[in-house]
């Protein structure tokens, strides 16, 4: 590969690796993002000389200068957020530049642009995409710059002579080729390694601060429909079609109920007018935080049946605080809301993560127990909010009630015959199609006959009102899809779900389910799902690790140092103690065998320390490593290259033959060819190695055995040439020889 092909290359890289991260954001438009992906396939052709054009100049300044009205009309008329409308105008002006051959600057106008483009992509994403394509980028960017700039050198020196590179070293002076291109990568992956590296204890190291980049206000984040304060029948189902992460769970279950199924609950509904649900009363009373940070919603749960919690909540545009039922210690949030239906709430946070812990009492209430509350004395407010129905409903409703609860004597049997009633005799789905404009729910029971669960849980809580048991509906999500290797449950908007809850005077609010089997998801355990656990398992580490590394962190990261340098200097205190036990165990050993060898003679006791355990171990053990050095010596000589690399042990040999001589004063010249330097020495030995040189390093050839011990026997000769007098001589009489 050419140094300008690989500058392209790796230009485009760069290019491409930008705008990925806006593309990453799933803030951009699809046409817009097929065109640019469009221009930057046709401007690597341009580049590449596939494609020939030119856009006159002129052409395009009268289409900048005609855009500019259009970004006033992108954000006014068209509804684009101010920052979604500057990157369309950027995507516009560097089409022209990527369309059209490239002088240095506008290179360097579309390096500049793209690093606009990934400061606006870290203002919209901090997860692991994010991270990956940094990486990418940052190497395309080291690539880039280097090749650029050896480009723009090499372009100024194109008129001078050939520079030749050559290393000088004690021995002998060799000629270097010229720099490899492939080189450039490998040099750019060591620096992205090193900068990485030494970023790495910064990190460790700066204060926290919150907010995104310019404050985190570039672009919000869609709202999740059904998560306000209304929600209209039939917008569940819109949230189920996308596939997007909403949070991420790590829960900590008791014995008793390890893996058992929740949900996590968001916001509760009370009054029904027939085609949405709202909740009347939107009075959010702000939870006091203790002394330890805490907010303390129920001081008697019981402390035999706690979840934790620790939730991973993504940029949303709703403050909607999602929970296993029944939470009574909430932690870690700058604020806590609590309204008339129990739902939790803190600000809204369309541009960060937020990461908060709950305790739950899970305990379930069984039938039994709940079969005794046979209580029908509510108080006002729960009959007034919780027992309302609309006045234009449908009466087949209420005969439908009437029939399937027939006989039943408890409230529990009356909410458990609608919920098995709903389960059994309707269908999942959720491409709902209505067959009139009336009442949605007799539609759903006596017309279409299937629905998602919006429908089921409506209809259950209209049924229950009907039969005079307070109900209202609860939209949240479901457990999630669980990854054994992140331990962490994955929470999608497909996992959006709605179920009903019946008011019991003397236990509160239990949740019942009508919604089919087929309404609950259910992940497979295949390779592609292992793949998913995989990457849970990655985006993990980067939420507890990277995003919600914080001042908490840092102060334990700062304890363990201390702990490791107190253990650190009591293991010196223990070595120099041990050292002072040596010392003296040394001394006893000398007196105790000083007085082994009284009396002996001078060859006795050497013949008996030569035979010590210790002494034969140390001979074995210089033994063992004269013999690896010999090996490795042996490995290096030309003649065990012979074998594996022909044409490197002729270079060896020949390296060995020019030492040689260098010592005695001949020195080959650089511009010399093995062939004339030997001529002009005139010696025999010289001849025969420069012929066998060339024989395998320019004839592909092997040596004989012959062959192999002429060269060492003439290498040898030429060893005991001490001084360039003697190599003379020689060179007279070989003449001589000659001549005769």
């Amino acid at each position: 590969m050419t140094l300008d092909r690989y500058f392209k290359l790796s230009s485009y890289t760069l290019f491409a690796g930008s705008f990925l991260m806006l593309a990453a954001t799933r803030q951009l438009d699809w046409p817009t993002i097929i065109l640019f992906a469009s221009v930057l396939v046709i401007g690597w052709l341009v580049d590449d000389d596939r494609v020939r054009w030119r856009i006159p100049k002129r052409l395009v300044t009268g289409l900048m200068l005609g855009y500019f009205p259009f970004v006033v009309v992108d954000y006014a008329l068209l509804g684009s957020a101010s920052v979604l409308a500057l990157i369309h105008f950027i995507f516009f002006a560097s089409s022209f530049k990527l369309l059209q051959p490239k002088q240095n600057r506008d290179w360097l106008w579309l390096y500049t642009v793209s690093f606009f483009e990934v400061l606006l992509a870290a203002g919209m994403m901090i997860d692991t995409t994010f991270f990956v394509l940094l990486i990418i980028f940052l190497l395309a960017g080291i690539s880039t710059m280097m090749s650029f700039e050896i480009r723009r050198a090499q372009a100024v020196m194109e008129n001078a002579p050939e520079i030749e590179f050559w290393k000088e070293t004690r021995e002998a002076r060799h000629r270097l080729g010229q720099p490899r291109v492939g080189n450039l990568g490998y040099f750019s992956a060591s620096a992205l390694a090193l900068i990485l590296l030494l970023a790495a204890p910064l990190f460790l190291v700066m204060p926290r601060v919150s907010g995104g980049f310019f404050g985190g206000r570039l672009l919000r984040s869609a709202a999740l429909s059904g998560f306000s304060d209304s929600v209209r029948l039939g917008e569940v189902a819109q949230v189920k079609l996308n596939p997007r992460v909403v949070m991420r769970v790590r829960v900590e279950q008791p014995a008793e109920q390890y893996r058992a199924m929740l949900r996590w609950r968001g916001v509760t509904f009370d009054f029904y007018d027939g085609r949405s649900w709202t909740e009347l009363r939107q009075r959010r009373r702000t939870v006091p935080a203790n002394s330890a940070g805490e907010y303390r919603l129920n001081e008697t749960a019981d402390a035999s049946f706690i979840t934790k919690q620790t939730v991973y909540l993504e940029p949303l545009d709703i403050g909607t605080i999602f929970a296993a039922p029944e939470p009574f210690v909430v932690r870690d949030l700058p604020l806590l809301a609590r309204d008339d239906g129990e739902g939790l709430w803190t600000r809204s946070h369309p541009f960060n993560h937020i990461i908060y812990t709950v305790y739950s009492d899970t305990r379930e209430v069984r039938d039994a127990e709940l079969r005794t509350d046979i209580s029908r004395l509510y108080s006002s407010e729960i009959s007034r909010r919780y027992l309302q129905l609309p006045d234009d409903r449908d009466r087949r409703i209420d005969e439908l009630a009437a029939e399937v609860t027939r006989g039943a004597a408890t409230p529990l049997d009356i909410a458990r015959r609608i919920e098995n009633h709903l389960r059994t005799s309707y269908n999942y789905t959720l491409d709902l199609r209505r067959t009139n404009d009336g009442d949605p729910v007799a539609d759903f029971l006596f017309n279409v006959r299937a629905g998602h669960c919006e429908y089921f849980a409506t209809a259950m809580a209209l049924m229950l009102r009907m039969r005079r048991v307070p109900a209202r509906l609860v939209n949240g999500f479901q457990m999630g899809e669980y990854s054994d290797v992140a331990d962490v449950y994955t929470v999608r908007q497909s996992d959006a779900h709605s179920w009903v809850e019946a008011y019991f005077p003397k236990y509160g609010w239990i949740a019942f389910d009508p919604t089919p089997a087929a309404g609950l998801n259910v992940y497979d355990d295949g390779l592609m799902a292992r793949l998913r656990h995989y990457g849970e398992a990655v985006e993990m580490f980067w939420q507890e690790h990277v995003v919600g590394y914080g001042e908490s962190d840092q102060s334990a990261i700062s304890f363990r140092v201390q702990q490791w340098l107190a253990s650190y200097q009591s293991e010196t205190s223990r070595w120099t103690d041990w050292k002072a036990q040596l010392v003296r165990w040394i001394e006893e050993w000398r007196r105790e065998n000083m007085k082994a060898f009284a009396g002996l003679s001078l060859s006795e006791a050497f013949r008996r320390v030569a035979l010590h355990p210790w002494a034969l171990a140390f001979y074995a053990f210089v033994g063992l490593i004269g013999a690896a050095l010999i090996w490795q010596r042996r490995r290096q000589s030309w003649r065990y290259r012979l074998q594996h690399d022909a044409a490197g042990s002729a270079i060896a040999f020949y390296q060995e033959m020019l030492t040689s001589l260098e010592r005695t004063g001949y020195q080959r010249t650089p511009d010399q060819t093995p062939q004339e330097f030997a001529d002009a020495l005139g010696l025999p030995s010289v001849r025969e190695v420069t012929h066998c040189y060339q024989q395998v390093r320019f004839g592909g050839g092997r040596l004989t055995e012959i062959e192999v011990e002429r060269v060492s026997s003439a290498l040898q000769e030429l060893k005991k040439r001490k001084t360039k007098t003697a190599f003379k001589i020689e060179s007279l009489a070989s003449t001589k020889r000659a001549k005769m």
